[in-house]
């Protein structure tokens, strides 16, 4: 009984919330709020590096943007960046780099043009003992700010379906919170964001990650105050979102990064 009233309730919320959200998601999709964006896909490679390889690392990393600037001039890349971890723990990433395709076939030809790179320079004996993460996201919820941002944060939000809850999840997410984030990039609070799920699954396929690039350092407390100041008025979106999502999973990352959007 308990368990039935409570699904009631989440299903109540999720009613609610899609129609407070109807008005300015349709405004913000001009016109067509159900309007499907072409799907992105994402590679995702991360690295351990010990603290005295950092330099080393870093100065290899740049020496990619020259080609990442080619693959977005020809169109094989949208976007790519790179990110430095700012709160991390032994064993964890300290690094990172990503690339954006509107195909899988440019995800590929993008990462073989990197790995021929790398077999070159100073890269591969920085990484020959990092522990290392690979992923490929997917992702038709997004929205981005056309140019390069050096030196801002990347934000990302890890969450985990409840079981048997992937679906009420997907509805909260675009019932709720893709229509604060669109409000946060028209404000200018953040220069990007999407909602990524592995197409390639090395993590549990309820995972979904929330990923924003913030305006600068003012940009987080932007970020955060407009998350709060949504929340006070639609208290039933974060409800709704939270119920469908197991807080147990949650996981944060904070990085400094430089990304360039074509």
């Amino acid at each position: 009984m308990h368990g039935s009233f409570s699904k009631f309730v989440l299903a109540l919320a999720l009613t609610v919330v899609a129609t407070l959200s109807a008005a300015p998601a349709h405004a913000q999709m001009g016109g067509d709020k159900d309007r499907e964006k072409p799907v992105i896909y994402t590679y995702v490679s991360q690295w351990a590096v010990t603290r005295g390889e950092w330099p080393a690392y870093e100065k290899a990393a740049a020496a990619d943007k020259q080609l990442f600037d080619k693959m977005i001039g020809d169109g094989t890349l949208v976007s790519y960046g790179t990110f430095k971890n700012l709160v991390h723990q032994e064993g964890t990433p300290t690094h990172g780099d990503w690339w954006s395709a509107t195909s899988m076939a440019n995800l590929m030809k993008a990462l073989s043009a990197l790995m021929t790179q790398a077999s070159s320079t100073d890269q591969a004996r920085v990484l020959a003992g990092a522990k290392h993460w690979d992923y490929i996201l997917t992702s038709r919820q997004y929205g981005f700010h056309p140019r390069t941002y050096d030196n801002t944060f990347l934000r990302v939000g890890q969450y985990k379906a409840k079981a048997g809850e992937s679906e009420a999840t997907d509805k909260a997410i675009k019932a709720y919170i893709v229509p604060t984030l669109e409000k946060m990039l028209a404000d200018g609070a953040i220069h990007f964001y999407s909602i990524d799920r592995e197409a390639i699954h090395t993590s549990d396929p309820g995972e979904v990650d929330v990923a924003v690039i913030t305006n600068g350092a003012d940009g987080l407390d932007k970020f955060y105050a407009a998350l709060e100041a949504a929340g006070k008025a639609n208290p039933i979106g974060p409800m709704a979102f939270s119920g469908t999502t197991d807080s147990s999973a949650h996981r944060d990352l904070l990085a400094l990064t430089s990304a360039t959007f074509k």
